[in-house]
Order: structure tokens, then sequence, then C-alpha cells
């Protein structure tokens, strides 16, 4: 598989940004949350990303020069607006302001909206560890899947993600999707000829269970590919959770909106209606913890570490080698990449030279 540089990268993802116009301190912002996918194994989160922002801005969906504004700032939250700005940049800043907001009040919130993608979600939570404070963030996202029984597709597939510093140890870092599986995961197995590992997609019209997404995607070449059947819960859990993040996402922010309300990126709603304006960014949920506010920094990594310590001790399962916390395996792979290069899918990599091939970007020149 073809490597690249994760500076080669970086370098490709702000030119491309800046080809369509995007002000040179957003492109910063730009690249590095598409960067962070990339270096943590999740290209569907790093570059794939980058393919929904070229879909918006082939059809004029995005504001390219758009600052977030606050629309209410009272003592420890606020609500922040992205008006239709690029979501890397915008979940940025949000970010940016909970942390002030936090050294001010120990608890920092932002409830945002009005955005588009934002991708890798612990790339805004790592942001808090260099200020030695606890991050915390979701968001909800177009329909990715259907309620516990029902076969529609009506439910977010919202990305939870926290991070939290240690000391000698590798910091705590969660970045998961609250559902079973979406779009993407359909697409791969399309284009590898496979089918799913269990039956957790449901025919919209006999209800019933199938492993086979091939029937039930299109253009499985592109990130954003449209699916017509709704993956399915793998339990009750799980669906729980995801509810629970629907509430402090689309239901608990002011101006926001619920999953269902969301439009999904097709190309099909984009070409019919030239004018329109997709429903994106429904809201989002941000806290920090100033750790200081509450007992030295110092004592709370040691918390953290001997915690740690004492859950990798355990006793191991038959065929498991290690224990391994929340985020490990991610820094272990990010430093790897960061060493040896980032694998590079032919799909995504063919998308990201179309988009620079757009705007006049010649990526080689960038070597």
């Amino acid at each position: 598989m073809q490597l690249e540089s994760a500076e080669y990268l970086k370098k490709v993802y702000k030119a491309i940004w800046q080809g369509w116009s995007g002000p040179e301190h957003q492109a910063e912002a730009f690249a590095n949350a598409i960067l962070a996918g990339d270096l943590l194994g999740q290209d569907m989160q790093g570059m794939g990303i980058a393919m929904i922002v070229h879909l918006m801005a082939q059809h004029d969906q995005i504001n390219y020069t758009a600052e977030p504004t606050v629309e209410q700032d009272s003592g420890n939250h606020l609500v922040i607006n992205g008006n239709r700005g690029i979501g890397q940049y915008v979940m940025t800043r949000s970010m940016e302001m909970a942390i002030e907001k936090a050294k001010q009040h120990t608890f920092g919130i932002a409830m945002v909206h009005n955005w588009h993608d934002i991708g890798c979600a612990s790339a805004y939570t790592r942001m808090a560890l260099e200020h030695d404070c606890i991050g915390i963030l979701t968001v909800n996202s177009v329909t990715q899947t259907a309620p516990w029984g029902g076969r529609e597709l009506k439910m977010s597939a919202p990305p939870f993600s926290y991070a939290c510093p240690a000391g000698e140890m590798l910091p705590l870092l969660g970045d998961t999707s609250v559902s079973g599986i979406y779009e993407t995961y359909l697409s791969k197995a399309v284009l590898e000829g496979r089918k799913l590992d269990s039956k957790c997609v449901v025919d919209p019209d006999t209800g019933e269970l199938t492993d086979d997404p091939a029937p039930y995607i299109e253009h499985p070449e592109h990130r954003a590919a449209p699916m017509l059947a709704a993956p399915v819960f793998p339990n009750v859990k799980l669906y729980v959770m995801n509810v629970f993040l629907e509430m402090m996402t689309g239901l608990l922010t002011p101006g926001g909106f619920t999953s269902p309300q969301m439009e999904y990126p097709s190309m099909h709603i984009l070409e019919e209606d030239p004018e329109v304006q997709v429903k994106r960014g429904g809201g989002a949920f941000i806290m920090v913890i100033n750790i200081a506010d509450l007992m030295p920094v110092a004592d709370f990594k040691a918390k953290v570490d001997e915690w740690v310590r004492t859950i990798k001790a355990s006793k191991l399962q038959k065929g498991f080698e290690e224990v391994l916390l929340p985020g490990e395996r991610a820094w272990h792979e990010e430093q790897k990449r960061l060493k040896h290069g980032i694998p590079v899918q032919a799909n995504y990599w063919q998308g990201i030279k179309d988009m620079a091939a757009e705007v006049g970007v010649d990526i080689e020149a960038l070597r």
C-alpha cells in the first residue's frame, strides 16, 4: 500500500483548503484535524472525511470564511454558532473557548451547532491535555442506524471522545462511535467483495436482518456513500447511550437540531436542487475539566498512573497478550505512522488528487 509522510499530507490538506479560498488560519485547523484521523489509523475519519468536505465544497454548502459566533455566554458555558463553517475549524475554536472557560470556572462547557463535519473527535479532546485538563466531546450525526426494533434510518452514529492526562503512563484516550456500523463499513465490505461479520443490516421492505450489504449501498468508493438500508444496534445498552448523546447534543443545544432533521450529504439531493442548503452540524456537547481547581495536577496524574498499572496487571484471558487501555493502540499507531509513513487507501487518495486538481494545486510539487 502507498505510504505518505504526515508532513507531506498536512501540506496537501492545507493547500486544498486554501485552494477552496479558505483562510490560512483555518487551513491549519483543517489539516491538523484531518491528519489526526490518518495518524490514528482511522482514515475514514481522516482522509475519508476530506471527501465529504469536497462534496460540500462542490455544491457551495460551506461558508469558507465563517468564524464561530458566541450566542450565549453565561458563567461556565457557551452556546456557539458555527455559521456553516468548516467543522474542523469550528470545533477547534469551540474547544479552545471551552478550555478558557474551564480555566476560569473549573468546568467549561460549549454547545455548538451549524457546522460541517468534524472528522476525528479525539483531534479536539486531545487539545485539553496540553492544559492538564480532561476533554470530553460528542456530536450528533446524520441518520446512520435504526432505532431498537425499527427498520428505518432514524438515529445518529455519534462519536464520543475523552482525553485524560496521566503521568508516566500514556494518557487515557477514548474515541468511539456509539452505534454499531455505518456506511463506511458497508462500503468497505462491498469493495472487498465480502459479507459483513454478522446479520446487522435490516432490509427496509421485509424487516429481515442480512449480512449482505451489496444491495443497500450506492457509490461504495465514496466516503459519503448513501445507504438504502439501516444498520442495527448490536445491543440495547449501546442504544440507550446513543439516546443520551442525542439528548446532550441535538435536543439540548439551543439552535441545534436532531439527527432525523439533518440531511445526508447525498449527491442526489445536492444535484437535484442546486439552491438547497442542507442541514448539518445539529449539535455538539463539549466539556473541559480543569484538574488544578480540584487537586494538585501531580497528585491526579499519580492516581491515574496507579490505576492504569493496576488494570494492566490483570491476569489475561486466553488468547490475549496484554490488557490495553483505551487509546494505547492508537498512540502506538500514531508513533509508528509518524516514523514510517501513513498507509493510503487508493480510493481515498484518488479523491484527494481530484480535490487538488479542481483548485489547481500540484500536490507532487509539495513533496
